[in-house]
């Protein structure tokens, strides 16, 4: 197949299982009816307790996982994912995107990582294609200093396990002076 037509325009037979999970209930259901529209047998799941029940309950061969769940990180449900479907196509999405989270996705075993929101056939697409095979962030895309700082930080507490008196060290500040630059652009 082209890249273009690298996945199904329309699944008939023995369709595929989809795993959303999402705590937007909203959005669980906008993307399960685009999902089963286009062919898929769509399961959904508002957080990691969920996942767990419909893990043996279907062969998923996809997964579209939100990063934040609530009280949740959702890549810390992908390791459970791949143990029970081994060979499931995970893709991220999130509205809080950052290069350290999709390396860190990635890493976990995820295929593919989005930032929200992204047209369905976007989604799709990122479904059925690796993260190499998709084109590189465009030049107009660039990002401010602020948006770098944030990602680092970002990195610093994912690489700390959400410990800030660790980060603080890390990053060689007081743990007040990174608490307040959290607290200014929005990640705790």
């Amino acid at each position: 197949m082209s890249p273009d037509n690298a996945f199904p325009q329309t699944l008939t037979t023995d369709s595929p299982a989809l795993l959303l999970v999402d705590d937007d209930p909203d959005l669980r259901e906008s993307l399960r009816l685009e999902f089963a529209d286009r062919g898929y047998d769509v399961w959904e799941a508002k957080d990691a307790q969920d996942v767990e029940q419909l893990l043996p309950v279907a062969r998923f061969r996809f997964a579209l996982v939100d990063l934040r769940l609530q009280l949740e990180n959702g890549l810390d449900i992908i390791p459970h994912i791949l143990a029970v479907h081994p060979t499931c196509r995970i893709v991220v999405l999130t509205g809080y995107g950052s290069i350290p989270t999709a390396v860190e996705a990635v890493k976990r075993g995820a295929v593919n990582y989005l930032t929200k929101p992204a047209p369905i056939e976007r989604i799709e697409k990122a479904l059925w294609m690796d993260l190499e095979d998709t084109p590189a962030i465009e030049a107009d895309q660039t990002e401010s200093l602020e948006r770098h700082e944030q990602e680092y930080l970002e990195y610093v507490l994912l690489q700390c396990e959400g410990n800030i008196s660790q980060a603080a060290r890390w990053l060689g500040i007081h743990r007040q002076s990174l608490q307040r630059k959290l607290k200014r652009i929005g990640l705790r």
